[in-house]
């Protein structure tokens, strides 16, 4: 097939602006459904609003694949200063904090490095500790979780987090490390406050208070939701492409930007090309596959598991791309997991015109379902964007009640949706011969993954 690449992609573009459904999708997602934390009823609902899409866009296989999330529940909550038991305390649990009931000296151990913990190690054991979850300036960068693990050698028994932007906001954060097995482990219960709260508790812990950490919580199985859809290629058929986001959230979150953003681009990609198909007989060369994971938010069970049930028989993909928190600023190009695509991918970017560019992530990066994939020996990445250079500070309010529509700019999902649709397409015309052979090896990827824990993931 010979695409007249000028035609194809001034009409994807001009579609993706002009006749949109993006602004639909991403309301209906978060005000008509609204928190879709995986597991619950609602997000059930968006998994069957997704299909019911797919399948009016005119996808093949179009469905829902079921499977079980180790689920986790908080039913109450509460930071108590002893003496001070009237006050109200902005209080949120970490995700898949375990219960704890626990009253102990509070003390304030500032980024909790080892020069401010020397001091103070005689208060340590059996205290409840105030921590700053971000990097201390200037030192050498030490995860959260990586400084909570060596408290708990310390005895301490539970942490409080203060998040670091003003107005009284907290937001749920999963502090396991999710290269580790069990991605759920934390070293102690941990619950977050707000900044003018932890400015208070670390007030008070100058003077000697003693605090009482309060959760319950429990964990469960429940079942989850995978979405599926395709687009068949007309000439390499059996040749694949993978466009993925998940489309849960948090417990409390109606999920704007993290990550209704992401899976109306994807459906907006699959309308796309689907029509361009249909419409003007401008198939992909190879076939697109598009999926939207639920659970993400709870260590990436639904990629994990899409993984899982995929590709043990089905051939690897020659690329995925993953979609996340597209609302935080405009697209700059891609960033892969891998390196061996780098050239094929700029030269299809240089292509289009737009000025992207392809980059190479240093380490493994296991914030996102691309992970998953990335552990297979599949090549994969995701787009260079906000959490590289200049994100849009009203959108940052991800894994609370203020992820809203209002902080989304569906201009900026329009312009998404092209683009990715042109990305699909282009590189689905690459002639095979043309693709560098996978020579990924799992082994020595699980080995990298193994010897970078703890490490800071670099992102510029």
């Amino acid at each position: 097939m010979v695409v007249e690449w000028l035609s194809a992609e001034r009409w994807l573009m001009g579609s993706a602006s002009v006749d949109s459904l993006a602004g639909k999708h991403i309301n209906t997602l978060c005000d008509t459904i609204g928190v879709r934390w995986g597991g619950s009823e609602n997000e059930r609902r968006a998994a069957e609003y997704i299909r019911g899409q797919f399948e009016e866009f005119g996808l093949v296989n179009s469905g829902i694949e079921d499977f079980d999330v180790d689920t986790w529940e908080s039913t109450a909550s509460s930071i108590t200063i002893q003496g001070e038991e009237d006050r109200s305390i902005d209080v949120r649990p970490s995700l898949f904090c375990p219960p704890v009931d626990v009253t102990a000296p509070l003390i304030d151990v500032g980024f909790g490095m080892q020069h401010e913990l020397e001091p103070l190690l005689s208060k340590l054991n059996g205290a409840v500790v105030l921590i700053a979850g971000a990097y201390e300036p200037f030192s050498p960068p030490e995860t959260l979780t990586f400084r909570l693990e060596h408290l708990a050698t310390l005895g301490v028994v539970a942490a409080i987090t203060p998040y670091a932007a003003g107005g009284h906001r907290t937001a749920h954060a999963h502090l396991g490390d999710w290269r580790d097995a069990d991605p759920h482990k934390t070293a102690m219960p941990i619950v977050h406050t707000s900044r003018e709260d932890g400015a208070l508790l670390g007030r008070r812990a100058a003077n000697g208070a003693t605090v009482t950490v309060r959760v319950e919580s429990s964990r469960f199985p429940k079942p989850s939701t995978n979405v599926v859809g395709e687009i068949r290629g007309d000439v390499w058929p059996d040749e694949w492409i993978v466009l993925t986001s998940h489309h849960d959230t948090t417990v409390d979150s109606p999920g704007a930007n993290d990550n209704a953003s992401g899976t109306t681009v994807v459906m907006e990609a699959a309308r796309l090309l689907a029509r361009l198909k249909k419409e003007h007989g401008i198939s992909p060369g190879r076939s697109i596959r598009f999926v939207t994971f639920g659970s993400e938010e709870q260590a990436l069970q639904g990629s994990t598991r899409y993984v899982e049930r995929h590709y043990g028989d089905e051939p690897l993909p020659r690329l995925l791309i993953n979609l996340d928190e597209l609302a935080k600023g405009s697209m700059k190009g891609v960033a892969l997991q891998f390196p061996e695509l780098r050239p094929l991918i700029q030269r299809e970017l240089d292509a289009m015109g737009e000025g992207l560019k392809c980059h190479v992530m240093a380490d493994m990066d296991s914030s996102g379902d691309m992970y998953p994939f990335a552990l297979k020996g599949i090549p994969s990445g995701m787009l260079w964007r906000w959490r590289f250079v200049g994100g849009h500070p009203d959108a940052a309010f991800g894994h609370s009640a203020n992820d809203t529509v209002d902080k989304v700019r569906i201009r900026e999902l329009k312009e998404y949706s092209g683009f990715l649709s042109r990305i699909l397409l282009r590189t689905s015309h690459v002639m095979p011969e043309d693709w560098p052979e996978n020579k990924l090896d799992v082994a020595e990827i699980k080995a990298k993954t193994a010897s970078e824990r703890g490490s800071v993931v670099r992102t510029m």
